[in-house]
């Protein structure tokens, strides 16, 4: 009987567990009615979002103070040499090599004709797309080129073929072409399926910009060269006139035209169309979105969506919105009234433009009139600006290969291919890792501890679990812990346990009870994004095998990564531990030993370590096409171009840690695994 009820307790501890410890098994339990939670810490679970945009805000406040110091146009000229050469070092790699330029098909129509068109933009790296060429038109004429939003079919939509269209009707040669991930170039296909393997744009761009991360670069940095590569096309064209040359794009190509127009100064009209915000506005709405949106440390160096503009100045440009769009309006309100300063400073206030139409994230008959007219103006090409009703193609039609795919038809190198072959190991002595590692992880122990708050216990079986949560001096959030007895554990033997999922794995171990019996206090605790302070209701479209990449994203932005944040959060964990006892080992499960090391290699307070399944190095997570997001998410960007993880594990006294391994679903190897773990922890 004894031991059926003790099943049933088993059980419901593993439901609740499951749950995210919702009921009494959470620390935030207050026992109160039907409010079961401390009022103050109701929202603790978005502890990792805020961790990162406490951050961020500063680091924007600090670049709203730099701004407003700038008056005049010598002022501006500094500023924007140094943000360009800081925002575009990694571009430095890229070599312009030839294009290659091949024609594949003709559309001949009354008034326009389309060629078909691919260039490389690296050797082997092909972009796919159509040159609109209107009948009527000025020699040489001006070209406008369009980026298309994150649709499947790239170019293809009918909306964007709307804009096109017209364009090409008013006289404008148009050269719209497949952004990476979208249209005809695919990174991950499914030869049988003509689909992504890893899912939709969105995916395609996160998935390999993870891997670009990984090597200190950004996705975006394919983006905006293929966008230089295009520009260099366009100007092998006796039909383009390269001094009036445009760019725009709606969503996602409304990042690619500000991106491409800021660093290319051969682009004289930019028109990005329901994107431009600013980082404050996007940050508190809908948060960062895919890899190629969020360049490499933009806020820490003090990037913000204005800047994308004051680097054009005085170059004509127009921000198009809409009042409901998910780009928050406040923040296009807010960039446009800040651009004003540098135009004005250019002695161009009217250059820079802003048009604001009834709508959510959609392109209107209203904004594409305004499109129209903006580059009929600039690109002096007067006219009609009404927006026309015209007829589409089907996608097909205008395929550039024959199955629609590049990877089917000709192949060709992927972002995948050219992140190795640009991916390069740099020399870094022994004492200079550790300032690198702290660097580039954005570590900062900061936080002390001001109280351990205690808030109950329960128990499993013979098993008792006391609950406290952790408050420290910045009341960012609060750290949920969970320690762990029986009536055999020692309160000065402490066993800090960190599995990678949370504090609730632990209860669900095999091991508890041989560790309890060994006379082990077991500590554990929940990092930032796990257990209960996991927030079920965070989305975005960086989610890869539900790994949620968004979090990187607008970390790296500020300057912060997912291992630093864990390592200052296992850093006030200890301030707890030391305050009990200075008698401490550690155990660290998985990939939970990634972020474990950005600790323990600047702090060790333990007398020994066990790294279970630990990764002696991440090098496959680029050498490998379909890598594991799981482990990803784990790795500081940057990283791997100065260490593995094998040399950070290396800054460890040798005789402090042990590293044991066994194959999952092996039984045998699993006991011989524990095994020695047991034999070392209590030697």
């Amino acid at each position: 009987m004894k031991a059926r009820n003790s099943l049933i307790i088993i059980l419901v501890l593993l439901i609740s567990v499951a749950f995210g410890q919702e009921g009494k098994e959470s620390v935030f339990y207050s026992n109160r009615g039907k409010d079961t939670k401390w009022f103050t810490y109701k929202s603790n679970n978005q502890a990792l979002y805020n961790i990162i945009t406490n951050e961020a805000f500063r680091l924007l406040d600090k670049r709203s103070e730099k701004i407003s110091k700038l008056k005049t146009q010598e002022d501006w000229q500094t500023y924007r040499q140094d943000l360009k050469k800081k925002m575009y070092a990694s571009l430095d790699k890229f070599e312009k090599t030839p294009l290659y330029p091949k024609i594949t098909g003709k559309i001949i129509k009354d008034t326009y004709s389309i060629e078909k068109v691919f260039f490389e933009s690296h050797p082997e790296f092909y972009v796919t797309g159509c040159l609109f060429l209107p009948q009527k038109r000025q020699k040489p004429a001006p070209c406008i080129i369009y980026c298309s939003g994150h649709t499947e079919i790239g170019f293809r939509s009918d909306t964007y073929q709307t804009v096109i269209l017209n364009l090409v009707e008013k006289g404008f040669i148009v050269f719209a072409f497949d952004p990476i991930g979208q249209g005809e170039r695919w990174q991950y296909l499914n030869t049988e399926t003509g689909k992504s393997n890893v899912g939709g744009a969105t995916k395609e761009h996160t998935y390999a910009g993870v891997q670009t991360l990984i090597t200190g670069s950004s996705l975006s940095d394919y983006f905006i060269w293929d966008g230089v590569r295009t520009v260099d096309y366009l100007l092998t064209r006796k039909e383009v006139d390269p001094e009036r040359i445009g760019i725009t794009g709606r969503s996602g190509g409304g990042t690619q035209s500000a991106m491409i127009a800021a660093y290319d100064e051969r682009i004289y009209a930019a028109a990005p169309e329901c994107y431009i915000t600013n980082f404050k506005r996007l940050l508190q709405s809908i948060g960062p979105q895919d890899a190629e949106q969020n360049p490499l440390n933009a806020i820490k160096l003090r990037f913000d969506h204005p800047d994308f503009l004051h680097l054009r100045a005085p170059k004509p440009s127009l921000i198009i919105t809409t009042t409901h769009d998910f780009f928050s309006q406040q923040g296009a309100r807010e960039t446009y009234a800040e651009v004003q300063k540098s135009y004005s400073a250019f002695n161009e206030p009217d250059n820079i433009q802003m048009v604001e139409d009834l709508g959510s994230h959609e392109s209107t008959p209203g904004n594409r009139e305004a499109l129209y007219a903006f580059f009929q103006k600039h690109l002096k090409n007067p006219g009609d600006n009404t927006d026309k009703k015209v007829e589409v193609y089907k996608p097909e039609e205008l395929w550039v290969t024959p199955t629609g795919q590049l990877q089917s038809s000709i192949k060709g190198k992927t972002v995948f291919d050219l992140n190795r072959e640009y991916f390069t190991r740099k020399e870094i002595s022994t004492e200079q890792l550790k300032v690198k590692a702290q660097k580039l992880s954005g570590v900062v122990f900061d936080r002390k501890l001001t109280a351990a708050v205690y808030t109950g216990k329960f128990f499993t079986d013979d098993v008792v679990v006391e609950k406290y949560f952790i408050e420290n001096d910045n009341n960012d959030f609060a750290l949920p812990v969970y320690k762990i007895m029986n009536e055999n554990s020692n309160k000065d033997k402490c066993l800090v346990w960190l599995h990678p999922e949370g504090k609730a794995e632990v209860l669900k171990s095999k091991m508890l009870p041989s560790f309890l019996d060994e006379g082990f206090t077991i500590i554990s605790a929940d990092m930032p994004g796990t257990g209960e302070l996991h927030d079920k209701e965070f989305t975005g479209d960086g989610f890869v095998k539900g790994v949620p990449f968004n979090y990187t994203f607008g970390a790296h932005l500020a300057g912060k990564t997912i291992p630093g944040i864990w390592a200052e959060s296992i850093d006030l964990l200890m301030q707890y531990v030391e305050s009990e006892t200075n008698n401490t080992c550690a155990y660290i499960e998985n990939e939970m030993n990634l972020s474990f090391l950005y600790y323990a290699a600047f702090k060790n307070p333990f007398t020994k370590i066990v790294f279970l399944n630990p990764y002696n190095s991440v090098k496959k997570l680029i050498i490998t096409e379909y890598y594991d997001p799981e482990i990803a998410y784990h790795i500081v960007p940057g990283s791997l171009p100065w260490y593995d993880v094998n040399e950070l594990t290396s800054t460890l006294p040798a005789d402090s840690y042990k590293e044991i391994q066994f194959i999952e679903g092996n039984k045998r190897m699993e006991e011989v695994a524990y095994e020695k773990v047991f034999k070392y922890l209590g030697e």
